[in-house]
């Protein structure tokens, strides 16, 4: 359990917003250039045209997609609030819940949205949104309606004890670009579907006699009984011609193509490359593809990492979290050791269990020695043989007397 000082805590009444419900109509190119006019107003900027605008976009399943890698990099990454190498165990367990895990995705998420307004309120592990059409970043207000000029400003206390933000004031997200890449393909994906409806199977025509009273009808009723497939009636003498640019294989590939590529620039405004959502054509691509994949999601941690440690530590302080006075969260990677402690562990085998080759060494902490040998008895039976030096004669040596063989001189016996 976290130790809390004992400031009294401020009670702070919810902003009041007048939610409506999303404008569901249809959408084209000519309303996003009004909702960013409208956003980028200077005198009374409004967002509500943008975000109902984001709120139909995002319902593309490619942009569903993309945007889930880029969230799914940040929320199953591991994080830890350290103080001097040490973890401490009362911000960690705030870590674990659901409240700071939703509060990861609305960080993250202010990537694709712009400028976002959070409320986290950790004494209580609940964190919510505040509607981004109801708040107004270049003044710091949030208003009861998106056109309303007068609200709270949520810059000053007690709002900033649980509010913070994310993103910058005038940034109105990656959806902004990807737009009209959805809005195209959508338009591509119906006349697509209108084309498989007209020219993708066998349209059947009846031809009545006008002469005839009823014979309309009665063709008509009978081409209506005979099956699902499309006919026309005309009357006889009449004709009928479809007039194409081209053979239909041809037309069905255009439509195909242009579906492909408003999804390649999808993905290559969300998550930077194309080769982690498709398949790659070839290894190499896929290898530099896979490196810019890296890149931005080391960019989206260095993102969040900032936020939490310089919004969301001083929030936590003023909600009366004291362990957050010193320390700072950290991203850790659980599949691979830190480089020293991995080479501890390498150098106690190498001591303990057997000896570790250098081609090992060099392999994973990317050194070179001079020699390559191992000093193993494989080298050792690599290594070339010396070639036969001629021999030298050698000289005999003389035996040496040994200690018993003496026998111990006397005066006397010298002196016969």
């Amino acid at each position: 359990m976290a130790k809390k000082t004992n400031k009294p805590q401020t009670v702070i009444q919810d902003l009041r917003i007048d939610i409506r419900s999303v404008d569901r109509s249809r959408k084209d190119l000519n309303k996003w250039r009004q909702a960013i006019q409208s956003a980028e107003n200077i005198l009374r900027p409004s967002r509500d045209l943008l975000y109902n605008l984001y709120e139909d976009i995002i319902l593309d399943d490619h942009l569903v997609s993309v945007m889930a890698q880029r969230r799914l990099s940040i929320t199953t990454s591991s994080i830890v609030f350290q103080n001097d190498g040490k973890e401490v165990d009362s911000i960690n367990k705030l870590i674990e819940t659901e409240a700071f895990e939703q509060m990861l995705e609305h960080i993250i998420d202010s990537r694709f949205w712009g400028y976002s307004l959070i409320k986290a309120d950790f004494t209580a592990k609940k964190t919510e949104l505040v509607p981004r059409a109801h708040v107004v970043p270049t003044k710091g207000l949030v208003v009861t309606r998106p056109s309303d000029t007068e609200g709270i400003d949520y810059t000053k206390p007690p709002f900033t004890n649980l509010y913070f933000t994310a993103g910058k004031e005038n940034d109105l997200g990656l959806i902004l670009i990807a737009t009209p890449l959805v809005l195209i393909k959508r338009g591509d994906l119906s006349d697509w579907a209108q084309f498989n409806e007209i020219f993708g199977q066998p349209t059947r025509v009846g031809k009545y006699d006008p002469n005839m009273p009823g014979h309309r009808e009665q063709m008509q009723e009978a081409l209506k009984e005979a099956g699902a497939l499309a006919y026309l009636v005309i009357p006889t003498g009449s004709e009928l011609e479809h007039v194409e640019t081209g053979n239909k294989t041809g037309a069905a590939d255009t439509y195909g193509s242009l579906y492909d590529r408003m999804e390649a620039g999808i993905s290559k405004v969300i998550v930077g490359q194309t080769m982690t959502t498709e398949n790659g054509s070839s290894r190499s691509q896929a290898e530099v593809h896979e490196r810019v994949a890296n890149k931005i999601s080391l960019s989206d941690r260095k993102f969040v990492k900032r936020i939490l440690n310089e919004e969301f530590r001083a929030l936590l302080l003023a909600q009366g979290f004291a362990e957050a006075d010193k320390g700072e969260f950290q991203f850790v990677d659980e599949e691979e050791l830190k480089k020293s402690e991995m080479l501890k562990m390498d150098l106690d085998i190498h001591r303990t269990v057997g000896p570790l080759k250098k081609s090992y060494y060099a392999e994973n902490y990317n050194v070179e020695f001079v020699d390559d040998s191992d000093g193993s008895p494989r080298d050792e039976a690599d290594q070339p043989e010396p070639e036969n030096e001629p021999e030298q004669k050698k000289e005999p040596v003389k035996n040496k007397p040994s200690r018993k063989g003496l026998k111990l001189v006397t005066a006397t016996d010298f002196f016969v």
